[in-house]
């Protein structure tokens, strides 16, 4: 069934599975067709929106878990109601509540989840969670060997944080280990793990994982790989099947590596009649992919659109008159948002940028083309600058036509 009205649940902070299920014959009077949940697998304790997923596969237990679901299931169904929910096949909580991530921490490359995670294996996971560099907090006492609450292991514990050691550097000497108080000691055990601690103001130019925009707490997820997309969607896929869900708003669309690919595979598992919907950022006069399997976008430029029509624009001059005499000058808009761009590019996302650079080199190297670094790096500063789209689909292939041309029309105004 195509939802013809849908009523958004933001579900955590006190909004429960039994306090829905409570609203909606209201919601029915009201005219709803839908229910869409925001995201109901659960994640990090702490979290009030519920995108930082600790287990994809199991539903939040604060909220209900699944006796809960089920029972505003059978609610929804007895009002002829359906059910549609929002899904993050992007990331995952870098958090040591997140029972992968925590796999990945003590066995490093050889753990069963370090292909699943968009991680640089070249170098070390970095994990910049510390408030300031590891020598400093190491310097002032902030951290200290001390077995996990949990497990009993040796872990490097920081505030409520325990990190978990690689086996080999403990087992069979746990009792030496848990006994260390020397500072290099403890440091030179820093160097033997597979991850190493660090500031939190060292992300934004060494981080070793891909994460959501600058948000050092959510990690990338290869849901390109099968493999990663069968651990990450067996209870969403079971929830489509059963009959529970009846359609998917997928979070974050773009933050994959192939889109169209990955709606292909879900398109295929969730079969035709599930409806589908997709959080994409479209430029002024971009359209969505016409070969995605989707029946649409969330909204966001209808909701622009109509902002438009219901705001009033005859004030703008006083605005930009009042902001002028804030900033004391004139206001150049142009210039205005090339320093936000750069800003972006300069700190916000360095080492995301310098990734970018060594690619572009590498690329014109295989291509046997001399060029200084410095005229690469600043060719690739102003390509992203001027960039006209949220991103481009290309494949090995190339572009197809239409959004070829597409891009074309944006890139020229």
């Amino acid at each position: 069934m195509i939802p013809t009205a849908t009523y958004r649940l933001q579900f955590r902070n006190g909004m429960t599975f039994d306090r829905a299920a409570a609203l909606v014959p209201y919601l029915k009077n009201l005219g709803i067709s839908h229910l869409y949940a925001s995201p109901i697998f659960t994640a990090t304790k702490a979290s009030t929106h519920g995108y930082d997923v600790t287990d994809a596969n199991e539903i939040e237990p604060s909220i209900g878990g699944r006796e809960g679901f089920e029972r505003l299931v059978a609610e929804l169904k007895a009002q002829g109601l359906g059910l549609i929910i929002d899904i993050v096949p992007n990331h995952m909580a870098s958090s040591l509540e997140n029972a992968w991530w925590r796999d990945v921490l003590e066995y490093g490359k050889e753990s069963r989840y370090a292909r699943h995670f968009d991680i640089d294996w070249s170098r070390r996971l970095t994990l910049p969670f510390l408030g300031d560099t590891f020598d400093a907090v190491l310097e002032n006492g902030e951290i200290a060997i001390k077995p996990d609450p949990a497990t009993g292991k040796p872990t490097f514990a920081y505030y409520d944080n325990y990190y978990p050691l690689a086996p080999a550097t403990w087992q069979g000497r746990e009792a030496e280990i848990l006994a260390l108080t020397d500072k290099a000691a403890i440091a030179d055990l820093h160097e033997r793990q597979p991850w190493k601690l660090m500031s939190w103001r060292e992300a934004a130019r060494s981080l070793s994982y891909r994460r959501f925009f600058e948000v050092t707490g959510l990690v990338g997820m290869r849901v390109e790989d099968k493999t990663v997309f069968d651990d990450t969607h067996r209870l969403i896929l079971e929830l489509v099947r059963t009959g529970a869900v009846d359609g998917l708003r997928i979070d974050h669309i773009d933050g994959l590596a192939d889109p169209k690919a990955y709606l292909a595979r879900l398109r295929q598992e969730v079969g035709p009649a599930c409806y589908i919907t997709v959080e994409k950022i479209l430029a002024k006069g971009e359209q969505l992919p016409d070969d995605w399997p989707v029946s649409g976008t969330t909204g966001y430029e209808f909701i622009a659109s109509l902002a438009e029509v219901l705001v009033d624009d005859e004030q703008i001059d006083n605005l930009r008159q009042a902001y002028e005499t804030v900033k004391g000058a004139p206001v150049d808009m142009r210039a205005e948002l090339r320093a936000a761009k750069l800003l972006m590019v300069d700190r916000n996302f360095e080492g995301e940028f310098t990734r970018l650079l060594a690619l572009a080199l590498s690329i014109a190297s295989e291509l046997q083309i001399a060029q200084e670094e410095s005229v690469v790096r600043q060719a690739l500063r102003e390509l992203l600058i001027a960039f006209p789209v949220y991103r481009t689909y290309g494949t090995q292939k190339g572009y197809r036509r239409p959004i070829f041309a597409c891009y074309t029309v944006l890139w020229n105004g």
